[in-house]
């Protein structure tokens, strides 16, 4: 069986390891800091639970997705922070569902915008966001020094 549920501090473990996973796959020059980031987390499934979605197949933490609310000069819109889907997962629709559950927390708020950030080679996410209606508006771009 597959559910979405709102994170516990007992998933830290969990997600810090996908978080890992992640910057490793999508940022290699980076340096990932587990204790800044499991901080965060912890913080952040003390205060707003609902704001980190868990996945579980079977009993087990499939995946997770990391919301938030901007409010900004330009307007209020949600932003998917992080999102990830344990390999063994994938191609599964489980990605699918996350994303769906991260549009019911952002509609239920009267969210009408939702922005996110994928690494240009990424192409499964990519392509997944396409899928789901996102589209290309800006472009981040960066140098290294």
């Amino acid at each position: 069986m597959i559910k979405v549920r709102d994170g516990r501090p007992g998933d830290a473990d969990k997600i810090c390891g996908y978080k890992l996973e992640s910057v490793r796959l999508n940022f290699p020059e980076c340096e990932f800091s587990d204790k800044m980031f499991r901080a965060h987390l912890l913080r952040q499934l003390r205060t707003d639970p609902e704001n980190v979605k868990v996945i579980e197949a079977d009993g087990k933490v499939a995946g997770y997705i990391w919301l938030k609310i901007v409010e900004s000069t330009v307007g209020t819109f949600g932003r998917i922070e992080h999102v990830f889907v344990d390999r063994g997962f994938r191609n599964h629709g489980i990605g699918k569902r996350l994303m769906l559950a991260a549009e019911d927390y952002f509609r239920g708020r009267g969210i009408k915008k939702v922005k996110l950030t994928v690494t240009a080679d990424n192409k499964a996410a990519v392509s997944l966001y396409r899928h789901m209606g996102f589209e290309t508006r800006r472009y981040v771009m960066e140098k290294d020094l």
